[in-house]
Parts: C-alpha cells; structure tokens; sequence
C-alpha cells in the first residue's frame, strides 16, 4: 500500500514538472510584437486631383501586424491626425483584453490631435487573417492594414498544403475627399446618400488599376508576380465601407481554408464573395503559363436589384503576371507596359446577381481541427433573428417623400426582429 502511494506520488510530481515545463516553453515561445502608428494626413494624387488623406505610417493601406498565436501585442498610436480616433482590431476575441478593443465611448475615450495612446492584449486561441481599422466615422476607408495570426507549431502546422508565398490582398475604395468625415455627418443627420456621399473607385492594395484614368493616362494597378506551379494564399480583406465584392482571377480558381480566422473544409471555386469586414483565405496554385503571361483579377461591388436603392459600381482590377526570374510575390508596383501582352479577363457576376454570394456563404463549413473548437451538436435554446433596413418618416408622419438627397423626409433605419435602437 506504501509503495503504491509512492507511485501515485512519483506520477503525480513527474506530471507536474512536465506540465511546467511544457507551459514554461510555450510561454517562453511568445513574443511581444511592437509597432507604433504615426496617424497622420498626407496628400495623395488619383483622378487628375489632389486629397488629403488621414493614413497610418503615411501608407495606404496601413502597416501589416503579423504574429503568432500566443503573442502579446503592443501598438503605439501617435494621433498627428486633425480627428479623434481609435484603433480597432477587428475580429480578435480580446480575451480579458476589452478595454484594448478600441471602440470609441465604449471601451476607451478617442485619442485626440496631438495625443498618443497604447494598445496592449495577446493574441490566443486565433489563426489565420484579420484587420485593424480606425474606429471613427468614415476614416476606416483610409485607415486600415492586414492582422495575420499564424499557428503556434508553425506554418508547416496549417490544415491545408504549405503555401510558397502569402499575400494580403485587401479590397478598399478611393474618396475623392479632403474630409471623408462629411460623409458620416450626413448619415448622422439622417440625411439619405447624396451623390456626393459615394466612393469615387475601388482599390485593390491602395492602388485604383487601368480602369481609371488621368487625362487619358491609365492609372497604376498592383501586380502580383508569380511563380509557375507554385501554391500562393491569399489573405483577402474586405476594407470598403459598403459593397460585398466578387473577386475572380481569370484562369485560375481558389481553394478556401478559412474564413474571418477560423478554418473551413476546403472548398473550391472560382469565385469569391467577400462582405465588408470579411476576410477569406484562399489558396490559387499558378499554372503551367509561360513567364510574361498576365491576367486579370478583378473585384467588382455587387448590389441588391430594384427596387433597392442603386449606387455606381466601380470595378477594379490588378494583374497576375508569371515571372521566371524567382520573384514570385506581390511587388505593389505598377503594371509594366506591356501593349503587346494585353491580360486576359474573367468573366464576373452580374452586379445584381446576390445568389453567387448566397452559394458561396452557403458552401463555406466549419473544419474539425484540433486547434479549432467544435460546434455545439445541441442547442439548448432556438432563436429566430430577422435583420431589416428601410425608412421611415420623419417626426412621426404615416406619409412622406421617399426621393434621396438634402430634400429626403425619411431616416435611414436598421432594425433586428423589427426593433431599432
């Protein structure tokens, strides 16, 4: 009985040692990862003008923050910016780390002109691709970055073959605004979209692409060099602030691993459907086209038909260009001048064509993976959740114009299960 005991006491302590030596690895494994914001606003040139535009670190999109499950964040922000602002870092369960959420009035006051703020929180129980973005009024369409999260174990660790390369890839708008705050205040006063109030082009990367024009010179679109056989992932964010997108690459289709940092069964497609705030991860493997070979990636908004509200849609499109040289990433820069080598298109989705994104949302399911926690099997309460948008009158009439503008007597109105707060 002694010696038993002795056993189960000599088990008991070897367990403990191991178990402090595995969390003392894992926690000796983590790192603090450090940056610090520079919000500030520069001037940049599209469309034949000139706008200030509010930034991080004077890039656009903003700095990318990758790290590694377990890691402990620490971002200084230093507002030389004329707004008050916070950074949110969206999609990060802050786990006992709230009040590095950086919602305004909620979790923190805004860092006013001239002032700087320190965001600190650890990253755990997360892998794969989210986003950091300004947290007041509209200045998220120019204030924002890539937030990538990769496996403790390892990227040799991922559910899906091991990669060559990644690359953010983060679809934005341009406002051909001085102060895109204006835009806010027009929703803030319940003042209906005026013409004035929408984006002037889309973005992939910060860059506007060879739809657009100055004076009939094209402008710069992002290239992607790749490799041929090579497997690239993609981690696509959403960063407008409105449009859902459909994202294709002519010639090519994706494999979805994950999406908004949890792993999905791979799912193969052609197309991609993206909403505002979303991110994917999806594989493209480069095929056997010779080097010089380019094609197109487009990224068009889609919108409800009528009689929804209409809005312009504006199309982007960067470049997928084969190189032999060993290059084989995304370089940003702008498309050679290749009159001879025109890239091939795809063919994309009707504007109004919302089944494609109803398919594709409707494909994406949950992967059982060891890192990843399960579903529930057994609900223990069902609930029946309706979101709605429309208007009503103002100051109570039953009856109004409905037309949009500085005239409109509606107010904009979302509801869940037809209550509005």
């Amino acid at each position: 009985m002694k010696r038993t005991r002795l056993l189960a006491m000599a088990i008991a302590v070897s367990s403990a040692v191991i178990f402090f030596l595995t969390t003392t690895a894992l926690q000796a494994a983590a790192s603090v990862v450090e940056h610090t914001f520079i919000v500030s606003q520069v001037n940049m040139t599209h469309l034949c003008k000139e706008t200030l535009v509010t930034v991080v670190n004077r890039q656009l999109p903003g700095p990318v923050i990758e790290v590694t499950e377990g890691d402990a964040v620490v971002v200084h922000v230093v507002n030389r910016s004329p707004y008050n602002i916070t950074i949110h870092w969206h999609g990060v369960k802050q786990q006992l780390n709230c009040w590095a959420d950086g919602v305004p009035m909620i979790t923190q006051c805004p860092i006013v002109p001239n002032h700087n703020f320190t965001y600190r929180f650890d990253v755990a129980g997360q892998e794969g691709t989210l986003w950091w973005h300004a947290h007041a009024a509209f200045l998220r369409a120019t204030l924002h970055g890539a937030f990538i999260i990769r496996p403790r174990q390892g990227t040799s660790s991922y559910p899906f073959p091991k990669p060559h390369r990644e690359i953010p890839i983060i679809i934005g708008e341009w406002w051909d605004k001085d102060d895109i705050t204006l835009v806010d205040m027009d929703m803030v006063d319940d003042i209906a979209m005026l013409p004035d109030d929408d984006p002037s082009a889309s973005t992939i990367n910060g860059k506007l692409g060879d739809l657009y024009n100055c004076s009939g010179v094209a402008e710069s679109g992002y290239v992607l060099d790749v490799e041929p056989g090579k497997t690239y992932l993609l981690r696509v964010i959403n960063a407008a602030l409105y449009a859902e997108y459909y994202l294709k690459i002519a010639g090519h289709k994706f494999t979805v691993v994950a999406a908004d940092a949890s792993y999905v069964n791979p799912y193969n497609t052609n197309v991609l459907a993206i909403a505002p705030g979303e991110t994917l991860d999806a594989l493209v493997v480069a095929n056997d086209a010779p080097a010089g070979s380019r094609y197109y990636m487009v990224a068009l908004p889609n919108q409800a038909p009528k009689p929804d509200p209409q809005g312009p849609v504006y199309v982007t499109r960067a470049i997928l260009r084969y190189t032999g040289d060993g290059r084989g990433h995304g370089n940003g820069a702008a498309a050679a001048a290749d009159d001879d080598n025109v890239p091939a298109p795809p063919e994309m989705p009707d504007q109004h064509n919302t089944m494609t994104s109803f398919y594709f949302h409707g494909n994406l399911t949950s992967l059982r993976h060891e890192r990843q926690h399960g579903l529930a099997q057994i609900a223990d309460e069902r609930m029946f959740v309706t979101l709605g948008l429309g208007s009503v009158c103002r100051n109570g009439q039953y009856s109004c114009k409905r037309e949009g503008g500085e005239g409109s007597e509606v107010i904009i109105v979302a509801t869940i299960n037809n209550v509005s707060y």
